[in-house]
């Protein structure tokens, strides 16, 4: 006789004592579902703020580095116009349709010009070669 035809006399296995009568979630696993879920969503949502947060100063440091690659432009362009020569052009300020305010200052050097172009807590200082 093999063991898979049955119990000692040939009579079928009963298994129906050994499986759960209903089927489906207690409450309190629901409940603990429910707790976890919601801790994670507001873990969620509080890293929200943060993140819009560092995306604004993402973009007004994105808009900052192209006004200060325009005026570098504008300055290069101002102190190799005043060729042979080595004249620092004039300071100044200038607020932009889009608010963003820079300011800039410029002073002679032996052998190059100096720029200092800030905006907002942002400063780029870069020499610019005498022609």
């Amino acid at each position: 006789m093999r063991e898979s035809d049955g119990g000692p006399l040939g009579a079928p296995l009963d298994f129906g004592d050994m499986r759960p009568e209903s089927r489906g979630f207690t409450i309190l696993e629901v409940l603990i579902a429910l707790i976890v879920v919601t801790v994670g969503l507001l873990g969620l949502l509080g890293t929200l703020g943060p993140v819009a947060a560092l995306a604004g100063q993402g973009r007004a440091r994105g808009r900052a580095a192209q006004v200060f690659a325009s005026r570098a432009d504008l300055l290069r362009a101002a102190v190799q116009a005043g060729a042979p020569a080595c004249v620092a052009p004039g300071s100044g300020s200038q607020r932009h349709p889009d608010g963003v305010v820079e300011t800039w200052i410029s002073g002679l050097l032996p052998t190059s010009v100096q720029i200092q172009i800030m905006s907002g807590a942002d400063t780029l200082v870069t020499r610019i070669p005498c022609p």
